[in-house]
């Protein structure tokens, strides 16, 4: 269902507006020319190149170059090669040295301790 409306009020009353507002020629000059001076004194600065080669760089720069980077890199794999694998095989990869420290308890509780409450599990 559509509606069709009078769009005859609406236009003589936007038409009336525009006859109801003129700005003078005088002052449209005036602001378009103050306009055109501060465009000209407000250039803006063209881009600086690039001086660095990126954050990557000054990371490695700050690590000591490559070899740094590398280091860090390989203590990060084996921290998380470490925390993925479970804390008893690290305990018997290191021949059991883990166990001695702890008193034979393992570096970690048994992870079923964790949820266990009066002995539902």
């Amino acid at each position: 269902m559509t509606v069709e409306r009078d769009e005859e009020q609406l236009d003589q009353l936007l038409q009336s507006a525009r006859e109801a507002v003129r700005v003078p020629e005088t002052l449209s000059a005036r602001v378009l020319a103050d306009a055109a001076m501060v465009q000209t004194t407000l250039r803006a600065a063209p881009p600086q190149p690039r001086t660095g080669l990126g954050w990557l760089a000054e990371i490695r720069a700050a690590l000591g170059g490559w070899p740094g980077l590398s280091g860090v890199t390989l203590a990060g794999v084996a921290g998380l090669a470490l925390g993925i694998l479970a804390p008893d095989l690290v305990d018997g990869l290191s021949g059991g040295q883990i166990g001695l420290w702890t008193g034979d308890l393992g570096a970690l509780p048994e992870v079923g301790l964790l949820w266990e409450e009066a002995g539902d599990v």
